[in-house]
């Protein structure tokens, strides 16, 4: 089982999204493989209202899953989860309500970790949507437990100066923290964010708000979503990036290594995912930074 979170530091620029996204392409991308997404937003999960519909039982959710006492544990997930797909190759943990049942989360994440070998030999890999993350939330379980995080991002300057803040706190011990694009409008290219970011790039989800309501919404999908390049890209990240977590947890072998033959073998191309591989052997901030112009801490190309 692979563990992977994924995380912003600024925004709101498609984390939900994203996770939605990959846990439902998860089994297109590895077939003997199925993805259970956890929504750990701490201020409140967006899922039940979202992707779900609203309808979701008493007995799904963090909630519910922090709080089963005297029961088996997988039963307490099989219970907490609400199945994306059918055949339940994806599967999801609504969040909390809100802020203020927060402290459920450690709870609940208790119950993951005893079924974790469990997870693990069933070909169950976890995807947890921890929202937006500062540096009294990287203490957190389930960001310690990880074994690659993902930051995503919007191409903005104060999305990009956030993250690079984040980036620079991130704890050595922590598993590596990779970058998601979310691309669209911007006069930076991706590659130029990932160099001030500072942490190497994984690919890129074009900003396609119509698309994207499938996952967000739960919106039927138009007849031409799946070859839409989001979708595209969806499946291309979710290809690379099951592969490149698993070979973390096997082998412990760089990222990079893994990335390009996965998402090949995946047998589709993304036009700005393939585009930012030039930048997996983890871009610095030297030598010209953000947009060849520089980057000093809350500065970014001269502009404040």
């Amino acid at each position: 089982m692979a563990l992977i979170t994924l995380l912003s530091a600024k925004g709101s620029p498609g984390v939900t999204t994203a996770t939605v996204g990959l846990t439902m392409a998860w089994r297109g991308a590895h077939p003997n493989r199925c993805a259970l997404a956890l929504d750990f937003d701490p201020i409140g999960g967006d899922t039940a209202g979202g992707v779900l519909r609203g309808a979701v039982s008493a007995a799904a959710g963090v909630l519910p899953l922090a709080t089963a006492r005297g029961v088996d544990p997988h039963d307490a997930l099989d219970s907490a989860s609400v199945y994306l797909r059918a055949d339940g190759s994806a599967r999801l943990v609504p969040g909390v309500p809100d802020e203020a049942r927060a402290a459920a989360l450690p709870l609940a994440w208790d119950v993951i970790s005893e079924v974790r070998a469990d997870l693990h030999q069933t070909g169950t890999d976890v995807l947890v949507d921890v929202g937006r993350v500062d540096r009294t939330g990287l203490a957190a379980s389930w960001l310690v437990d990880a074994d690659l995080a993902v930051l995503i991002v919007r191409p903005t300057l104060p999305a990009v100066i956030a993250a690079h803040r984040l980036s620079a706190q991130w704890p050595a011990q922590h598993a590596p923290l990779h970058l998601v694009v979310v691309d669209g409008g911007s006069p930076y290219t991706t590659n130029e964010v990932a160099a001030a970011v500072g942490v190497p790039l994984l690919g890129v989800v074009p900003f396609d708000p119509a698309s994207a309501r499938v996952h967000s919404e739960g919106a039927t999908p138009g007849r031409g979503f799946e070859r839409s390049e989001y979708a595209r890209c969806v499946r291309h990240l979710a290809a690379g990036l099951g592969a490149a977590a698993s070979a973390r947890v096997d082998l412990l072998v760089p990222i990079a290594e893994v990335w390009g033959e996965s998402a090949r073998a995946a047998g589709e191309e993304c036009g700005p995912a393939a585009a930012s591989q030039a930048s997996l052997s983890g871009p610095g901030l030297g030598g010209g930074g953000f947009g060849g112009r520089g980057f000093d801490g809350p500065s970014l190309g001269g502009h404040r």
